[in-house]
């Protein structure tokens, strides 16, 4: 890849990592999950779609590939894989805090709720500052709190904070968002990788249309009519799709099992210089 190809790509991974990054900050993903993440991904995607016909993947062609270390790679392979379902590790500051205030005797009443605490600390009393201190990983205690208030994890009132949640769950109910979010933006980003690289069978439909210079005051008419017309158009192509698709028709014969479709999203966003 050459120097300006290059610029290029790093220019559009920082795009495409700003609203993921955006997205992880809101859910409680800290750093260093999400680099753990990265890790497996890289070492999946060198070992099942690089490898050598014919050729078992050793780790030493891995690590050419990826960069990664022969022996972090090795170490990898032990811990449990972001698909087998285990939790994910290093909860951030904000869960850590939360969990303890809710599982730490020391800042439950003996009714075993959580203790509305003072922030600054109190001879003979545990205080948010105590918490925080022991539980974030030396985060400053007043950024701590701005952020538990920001998510709604807790109220103050005067020089008192009182939890008002029971797990660290920014959002209720997002785990189907969450799912259709990953589908699609994977779906999306394969379409891209596909015509970027010319691959056979073709280039794959891939159109975006849109203007810099629109009044706010006609975004919820553009809103509107863009759910109305793309909803219409999505029911279209169900019709027809439908009848491609075995489960639908199981008389229909052929080899193989494919997955097909067509994605619409609707973009909105302060116009940036360059775009």
């Amino acid at each position: 890849m050459n120097d300006a190809a290059s610029k290029a790509l790093v220019k559009a991974l920082y795009k495409v990592l700003r609203p993921m990054v955006r997205l992880l900050i809101r859910h409680g993903v800290s750093y260093r999950a999400f680099a753990d993440i990265a890790r497996h991904v890289y070492v999946d995607v060198a070992e099942q779609d690089f490898a050598l016909e014919g050729r078992k993947v050793s780790h030493a062609r891995t690590s050419v590939l990826t960069g990664i270390n022969r022996k972090d790679i090795a170490k990898l392979k032990e811990r449990p894989h972001p698909l087998s379902g285990a939790p994910v590790d290093s909860p951030t500051p904000a869960a850590r805090v939360i969990t303890a205030w809710l599982n730490d005797a020391r800042f439950r009443d003996d009714a075993g709720e959580p203790l509305p605490l003072p922030v600054e600390p109190v001879p003979g009393q545990v205080s948010a500052t105590d918490l925080i201190r022991e539980y974030s990983n030396d985060v400053p205690v007043r950024a701590l709190l701005d952020e538990l208030e920001r998510i709604g994890a807790i109220t103050r009132r005067g020089d008192q904070v009182r939890l008002l949640v029971r797990a660290y769950v920014p959002q209720e109910n997002m785990q189907e968002n969450l799912r259709i979010f990953g589908t699609a933006a994977a779906d999306l980003l394969r379409t891209m990788d596909h015509n970027i690289s010319r691959q056979q069978p073709g280039l794959f439909l891939q159109r975006t249309v849109s203007y810099d210079n629109v009044p706010a005051e006609l975004l919820t008419q553009i809103r509107q009519r863009s759910r109305a017309e793309g909803e219409a158009f999505l029911l279209q192509v169900n019709d027809w799709l439908a009848r491609c698709d075995r489960n639908e028709n199981p008389q229909l014969v052929g080899s193989g099992r494919m997955r097909a479709g067509i994605g619409i999203y609707y973009l909105e966003h302060p116009a940036e210089d360059g775009e």
